[in-house]
């Protein structure tokens, strides 16, 4: 009796309350996608905006000539993803934000080759066109690789030849906004917030230039601990700008470094300075070779607060205690230069 029951019933009639309260407990984008496929009714009443936040996946790197697939890594699941993406064949990959890629591929069809460059996203397959550039024939980029979709959505500093700018986009605008600066010394570039920072090398002073104005807005005394040849990582904090500063004791498994944080002080009451703290609150940092990010810990089942999940440049994935130091070591397959990636099935809004 009981499995007649079952047969007749009709999966399909499920309260939408209850669909999307499933939804949201699938924590892989793959389940997520699955789900929605399994009957229109389904797929009506759970909709993208439905899914749970999702940790982020491990991008491979791709070898030149590139792929027309991308291969991504699932720590939570343990699970290898491989994306088709011929769109991505042709195309260098510059940096991820929020589920897309910034790609870049010269155009040599007319007298005056140009740079072009878009946002991707290979779970989607959305493409958002960004205005064409005549950026230096052999500029390179200096820095992190990163941009951050915000209100600036692309920003980026080059150099090549005499030329030593930076450059931003908003989504939506037909040309790029560039000005000059002097990248000479400077080890780490990054933009945050509307503002750009560049570090100076020998001396850890930190400029900071106003992207609506293109002027200098304040200088940063350098931080405590600042030392030449260690890695600095910026991050987007959630609300606070934070920098991660790598030590190395040992060069070859990176087993020994160790790790400080300071936060950016905009407080009315002093002069902007870094202020060194051990405990950033229910925040996760997720920091690569190119840039980094921040997430709530509470929004994923097994991330830990105040804690960075790095990965390192001898490719090891590690999770740090900010407040103790304690390093975690996690799995990865890949082995050149991974990078961090936030599956996302939503379209950005040009």
């Amino acid at each position: 009796m009981e499995a007649n029951i079952a047969a007749e019933r009709d999966w399909s009639s499920l309260a939408p309350e209850l669909l999307n309260l499933i939804a949201k407990k699938l924590t892989e984008v793959s389940d997520f996608v699955r789900f929605r496929a399994v009957c229109t009714a389904w797929r009506s009443t759970t909709p993208i905006t439905c899914r749970s936040p999702q940790f982020p996946w491990i991008l491979n790197k791709r070898g030149y000539p590139y792929e027309p697939h991308m291969l991504f890594y699932s720590i939570t699941s343990s699970k290898m993803y491989t994306i088709h993406a011929p769109q991505f064949s042709s195309r260098r990959l510059l940096g991820t934000s929020q589920g897309y890629m910034l790609t870049d591929l010269w155009d040599r069809s007319s007298s005056q080759t140009t740079r072009q460059l878009c946002l991707l996203n290979p779970l989607n397959n959305h493409e958002i066109p960004l205005p064409a550039s005549e950026f230096c024939l052999d500029a390179y980029w200096i820095g992190p690789q990163q941009f951050q979709i915000g209100e600036y959505v692309v920003c980026f500093a080059y150099a090549g030849g005499d030329c030593h700018r930076s450059a931003f986009c908003c989504l939506g605008q037909d040309k790029w906004c560039e000005f000059e600066s002097d990248d000479d010394g400077f080890i780490q570039c990054f933009h945050i917030k509307g503002m750009f920072f560049r570090v100076e090398e020998d001396t850890g002073v930190t400029e900071v230039t106003d992207l609506t104005t293109g002027t200098l807005a304040f200088i940063l005394p350098p931080f405590e601990d600042y030392m030449v040849g260690a890695n600095y990582y910026a991050v987007d904090a959630l609300g606070d700008i934070l920098i991660v500063f790598q030590h190395f004791e040992s060069s070859d498994d990176s087993s020994d470094d160790w790790f400080h944080v300071h936060r950016l002080d905009l407080s009315g009451g002093s002069s902007p300075h870094w202020v060194k703290v051990n405990n950033i609150g229910n925040k996760a940092l997720f920091i690569d070779l190119d840039s980094g990010f921040a997430l709530e810990a509470n929004d994923f089942s097994g991330v830990k607060a105040n804690c960075i999940y790095l990965i390192s440049t001898y490719c090891l994935v590690k999770r740090i205690d900010i407040e103790t130091g304690e390093q975690e070591l996690l799995h990865c397959p890949f082995e050149e230069a991974p990078r961090w990636f936030v599956p996302n099935l939503e379209q950005l809004q040009a």
